[in-house]
């Protein structure tokens, strides 16, 4: 019996998942802030800021009217200066909705590391750089990173149909890996397509060599890299956000992840077509 998935829909569930998602499984709820006001100082906040909140929402007669960083008075004296002189004031830079999947939030992360939270009219909670290490995180990066392994599965069956001619094209040691992992499969009658007996490394070998994507190869080579080095953490429940600097490029890299993504799409409908 062969098991044949059907890739196309597949990802679409993948995307679904991910979508479900949202910045409201992991964002701090509003009745957890801790808030600064515009008369204090930022020597006041510094003073009480053991923890090192790298922002703090500024609240104004109840209602919060922007944002204060507090993260330039981690390393040196803060000044007298008023926070309400220095206050980030409410914008679409500074905000996202309370329905808006984790993954838009990580694609702008590492530019606007903190955001406050819109539910309807009000101001429902925040959500940090930091977050991108929490659980619902991790699942809808494993999801992206999934059904772009998909993606490139797709691609590689549109370029070469014949198992045999990307297979030939695997280095020894992997090609050899392959073939025992599918006699393997055969024998115990649960035998799937022969590409998802690939890893992720030989899909990125055979991709580069695809032409699907319309990048210089030694640039295609080190974005996939920069995936896959995101994939193994993630896959084997490792760190992979332990650091601002880490998180920053977690961000930097699935916007790598869409932009490749999109040039498989387009290169699957490009074959359609002909």
């Amino acid at each position: 019996m062969t098991w044949a998935p059907n890739h196309d829909a597949s990802i679409e569930k993948l995307w679904k998942v991910q979508n479900s998602l949202t910045v409201g499984l992991i964002m701090v709820p509003r009745q957890s802030f801790t808030t600064c006001k515009p008369s204090e100082t930022a020597k006041d906040v510094q003073r009480r800021n053991p923890n090192n909140f790298s922002f703090f929402p500024v609240e104004h007669e109840g209602r919060i009217i922007g944002l204060y960083d507090a993260e330039r008075w981690f390393s040196q004296a803060a000044p007298d200066t008023h926070v309400a002189d220095d206050v980030q004031p409410l914008s679409e830079d500074i905000l996202i909705a309370a329905d808006a999947s984790i993954f838009d939030f990580i694609m702008q992360a590492d530019r606007h590391p903190t955001n406050l939270v819109v539910s309807g009219s009000q101001i429902a909670g925040l959500i940090s750089l930091s977050d991108i290490q929490q659980l619902p995180v991790r699942a809808a990066l494993f999801s992206a990173i999934t059904s772009f392994e998909m993606a490139m599965a797709l691609a590689i069956t549109k370029r070469w149909p014949d198992p045999a001619e990307w297979a030939a094209l695997l280095p020894e040691k992997r090609r050899e890996r392959l073939e025992a992992e599918i006699a393997k499969g055969r024998e115990g009658d649960t035998a799937i397509d022969e590409i998802a007996y690939t890893q992720f490394c030989d899909k990125k070998t055979l991709i580069v060599l695809s032409g699907a994507l319309e990048m210089g190869r030694g640039k295609l080579e080190k974005a996939l890299g920069r995936i896959e080095r995101l994939r193994d953490p993630l896959a084997h429940a490792n760190e992979y956000a332990g650091s601002a600097a880490k998180a920053k490029k977690v961000c930097e890299t699935v916007r790598t992840l869409v932009e490749l993504k999109n040039m498989i799409f387009s290169f699957l409908q490009g074959r359609e077509k002909t």
